[in-house]
């Protein structure tokens, strides 16, 4: 069983200057990791019971994009859920303008795997019992997060209005 890092693939585009004197204690079969293993040196790694775990060197930080370290401090997470496609749609453009124009920056609308429940209800309640109706009803839903709001966002947002048949949850 191989573990590696996130910032273990950061590291593999790296060569470092000691890399053929890595022990090497067991051959993988992936290619990834065998180039990973060969360009860390072996103050990176720890080697336990077959178990592979790369560490980050703080050079290798140092490369990282400013917007890969840090989340955003604060972030609204819209989620709409709708039975009709058009009405949902319109709502998560509406929204998006409403940010936009405020200079938040914004993610979506993502969409959700759609819910379906099925309903079996019986043709005829005393004969044909093995003729029956299938109903269904399908949830639709989108996810929006909108990061870096600000107090002139957040008023926009309240200020829309949007149709009965979408529900709206808002996490901040």
């Amino acid at each position: 069983m191989a573990t590696c890092s996130l910032s273990a693939a950061l590291l593999s585009p790296l060569t470092l200057s000691n890399a053929s004197s890595i022990p090497t204690k067991h051959e993988f079969s992936a290619p990834s990791l065998v180039n990973l293993r060969r360009t860390l040196s072996p103050s990176h790694t720890l080697w336990n019971n077959s178990n592979f775990t790369t560490f980050a060197a703080p050079e290798a930080l140092e490369t990282v994009p400013e917007s890969f370290q840090m989340a955003p401090k604060q972030k609204i997470r819209i989620k709409l859920r709708s039975y009709w496609v058009p009405l949902i749609e319109d709502s998560c453009k509406q929204i998006m303008d409403a940010a936009r124009t405020t200079n938040a920056k914004t993610m979506g609308p993502v969409p959700l795997p759609t819910k379906k429940r099925i309903y079996c209800v019986l043709k005829s309640p005393h004969v044909h019992k093995d003729a029956r109706f299938h109903f269904e009803i399908r949830t639709h839903q989108r996810l929006i997060d909108i990061l870096y709001p600000t107090a002139q966002t957040i008023d926009s947002l309240m200020q829309l209005d949007l149709p009965a048949g979408v529900d709206v949850e808002v996490k901040l």
